[in-house]
């Protein structure tokens, strides 16, 4: 059996990221968005076992 590989060459990755810079205002906005997701998960599990809660008492 033969196994072809191709090792990714270090020159390629570096030009991939450098090619992908973020802008600092988008940069903000994506942390604030990532920021408040823990607190959408929450809100909504709260919102869940409270309805189900008086659903269930109902």
């Amino acid at each position: 059996m033969s196994v072809n590989t191709k090792a990714a060459s270090v020159p390629h990755i570096e030009h991939f990221a450098e090619d992908n810079q973020i802008s600092e205002p988008k940069q903000f906005v994506q942390y604030s968005l990532l920021a408040e997701i823990p607190g959408l998960i929450f809100g909504l599990l709260t919102l869940v076992y409270v309805v189900s809660s008086l659903w269930l008492l109902g």
